[in-house]
C-alpha cells in the first residue's frame, strides 16, 4: 500500500464551474514520504478528463509537479492555495486561462 492516498471529489466553483477535487493524504505514520512512495501514487479510477481537476492536500512539491504531469489529459488543472482558492497551472480549454483564480469552499473528503 502506497503512503500516499488520492481521493477525487466532484465538487464545483463558487461561480458554479464543475470541476474534480483531487484530495492528497499521507497516511503513514510519521506522515512523511520520499521519492520511491512515488512508484506506488496512481490516479483514482473513473476521472472524467473533460472537467478540470484541483490537487489539494498536505504534499511535498515534487508530488505536486507528478501529480500536475498525470492530470495533464484534463481539460485543465489546477492547484488549490489558501490565500488565493484555486490557481490554474494547465489548460486545454478556451474558457479557463493560465494563472486564472476560481474561489472555492473545499469539499470534505469522503470517508
Amino acid at each position: 500500500m502506497s503512503a500516499i492516498q488520492l481521493q477525487v471529489i466532484p465538487h464545483q466553483t463558487h461561480d458554479g464551474l464543475p470541476y474534480q477535487h483531487l484530495h492528497i493524504k499521507i497516511v503513514n505514520e510519521n506522515g512523511i514520504v520520499v521519492p520511491g512512495d512515488l512508484k506506488g501514487v496512481k490516479l483514482p479510477e473513473g476521472i472524467d478528463y473533460s472537467q478540470g481537476i484541483v490537487i489539494e492536500g498536505k504534499g511535498p512539491i515534487w508530488l505536486y509537479g507528478y501529480l500536475v504531469h498525470e492530470c495533464h489529459p484534463a481539460a485543465w488543472v489546477g492547484c488549490y492555495d489558501p490565500r488565493m482558492g484555486i490557481v490554474v497551472v494547465a489548460t486545454h480549454t478556451p474558457n479557463v486561462g493560465i494563472s486564472q483564480v476560481f474561489k472555492v469552499d473545499l469539499p470534505q473528503p469522503l470517508p
